[in-house]
Protein backbone atom coordinates (compact mmCIF):
# COMPACT_ATOMS: atom_id res chain seq x y z
CA UNK A 1 0.00 0.00 0.00
CA UNK A 2 1.21 3.41 -0.89
CA UNK A 3 1.44 6.01 1.61
CA UNK A 4 0.67 9.05 1.39
CA UNK A 5 1.56 12.31 2.96
CA UNK A 6 0.02 14.33 5.50
CA UNK A 7 -0.88 17.48 2.99
CA UNK A 8 -2.69 14.82 0.26
CA UNK A 9 -4.83 13.38 3.37
CA UNK A 10 -5.62 16.85 4.89
CA UNK A 11 -6.38 18.52 0.75
CA UNK A 12 -8.62 15.57 0.53
CA UNK A 13 -10.67 16.56 3.90
CA UNK A 14 -10.74 19.96 3.15
CA UNK A 15 -12.09 18.75 -0.57
CA UNK A 16 -14.77 16.24 1.08
CA UNK A 17 -15.88 19.21 3.52
CA UNK A 18 -15.85 21.55 0.77
CA UNK A 19 -18.37 19.37 -1.28
CA UNK A 20 -20.30 18.51 1.70
CA UNK A 21 -20.92 21.77 2.30
CA UNK A 22 -21.78 22.52 -1.26
CA UNK A 23 -24.46 19.02 -1.04
CA UNK A 24 -25.46 20.88 2.45
CA UNK A 25 -26.51 24.44 0.55
CA UNK A 26 -27.84 22.39 -2.30
CA UNK A 27 -30.22 20.84 0.09
CA UNK A 28 -31.24 23.70 1.98
CA UNK A 29 -32.07 25.67 -1.42
CA UNK A 30 -33.98 22.44 -2.64
CA UNK A 31 -36.35 22.59 0.94
CA UNK A 32 -36.34 26.21 0.77
CA UNK A 33 -38.22 26.03 -2.68
CA UNK A 34 -39.93 22.84 -1.75
CA UNK A 35 -41.58 24.85 1.31
CA UNK A 36 -42.43 27.75 -0.74
CA UNK A 37 -44.28 25.55 -3.28
CA UNK A 38 -46.15 23.76 -0.49
CA UNK A 39 -47.14 27.14 1.33
CA UNK A 40 -48.26 28.62 -2.54
CA UNK A 41 -50.53 24.74 -2.92
CA UNK A 42 -51.37 25.22 0.60
CA UNK A 43 -53.09 28.81 -0.18
CA UNK A 44 -54.09 27.58 -3.49
CA UNK A 45 -56.15 24.54 -2.28
CA UNK A 46 -57.66 26.92 0.63
CA UNK A 47 -58.68 29.17 -1.98
CA UNK A 48 -59.83 26.05 -3.62
CA UNK A 49 -62.22 25.28 -0.59
CA UNK A 50 -63.00 28.19 0.20
CA UNK A 51 -64.94 28.21 -3.33
CA UNK A 52 -66.12 25.19 -3.30
CA UNK A 53 -67.66 25.89 -0.24
CA UNK A 54 -69.43 29.32 -1.38
CA UNK A 55 -70.38 27.40 -4.27
CA UNK A 56 -71.82 24.22 -2.36
CA UNK A 57 -73.81 27.16 0.10
CA UNK A 58 -74.82 29.07 -2.72
CA UNK A 59 -76.12 25.77 -4.70
CA UNK A 60 -78.04 24.55 -1.04
CA UNK A 61 -79.74 27.89 -1.06
CA UNK A 62 -81.02 28.12 -4.45
CA UNK A 63 -82.67 24.55 -3.81
CA UNK A 64 -84.15 25.77 -0.46
CA UNK A 65 -85.75 29.04 -2.15
CA UNK A 66 -86.77 27.12 -5.34
CA UNK A 67 -88.17 24.17 -2.85
CA UNK A 68 -89.67 27.13 -0.09
CA UNK A 69 -91.25 28.88 -3.59
CA UNK A 70 -92.64 25.15 -4.43
CA UNK A 71 -94.21 24.53 -1.40
CA UNK A 72 -95.90 27.92 -1.31
CA UNK A 73 -97.46 27.77 -4.16
CA UNK A 74 -98.60 23.88 -3.31
CA UNK A 75 -99.65 25.70 -0.33
CA UNK A 76 -101.69 28.16 -1.89
CA UNK A 77 -103.02 25.92 -4.43
CA UNK A 78 -104.12 23.89 -1.65
CA UNK A 79 -105.78 26.42 0.51
CA UNK A 80 -107.25 27.58 -2.74
CA UNK A 81 -108.69 23.79 -3.55
CA UNK A 82 -109.90 23.53 0.25
CA UNK A 83 -111.68 27.45 0.04
CA UNK A 84 -113.49 26.20 -3.10
CA UNK A 85 -114.74 22.94 -1.67
CA UNK A 86 -116.15 24.32 1.70
CA UNK A 87 -118.41 27.54 -0.37
CA UNK A 88 -119.24 24.30 -2.61
CA UNK A 89 -120.45 22.44 0.58
CA UNK A 90 -121.74 25.57 2.23
CA UNK A 91 -123.68 26.37 -1.04
CA UNK A 92 -125.00 23.00 -1.39
CA UNK A 93 -126.41 22.51 2.01
CA UNK A 94 -126.46 25.82 4.21
CA UNK A 95 -128.71 24.18 6.76
CA UNK A 96 -126.44 21.55 7.68
CA UNK A 97 -123.28 24.00 7.72
CA UNK A 98 -125.48 26.23 10.08
CA UNK A 99 -126.16 23.56 12.42
CA UNK A 100 -122.56 22.15 12.51
CA UNK A 101 -121.32 26.01 13.47
CA UNK A 102 -124.04 26.27 15.97
CA UNK A 103 -122.98 23.20 17.42
CA UNK A 104 -119.49 24.16 17.37
CA UNK A 105 -120.58 27.21 18.88
CA UNK A 106 -122.40 25.34 21.70
CA UNK A 107 -119.64 23.43 22.76
CA UNK A 108 -117.21 26.50 22.85
CA UNK A 109 -119.11 28.13 25.30
CA UNK A 110 -119.70 25.05 27.57
CA UNK A 111 -116.23 24.32 27.37
CA UNK A 112 -115.24 28.86 28.35
CA UNK A 113 -118.36 28.00 31.08
CA UNK A 114 -116.16 25.27 33.13
CA UNK A 115 -112.72 27.33 33.33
Amino acid sequence: MARRNGNTVTGDIAEIEHEIGQLMRDIETRVSRLNAMTRRGAAQAANGASEFVSDTISDAADKVRNGAGAMSDEAARMSGDAIRRIEEEVGQRPLLTLAIAAGIGFLAGMAGRRH
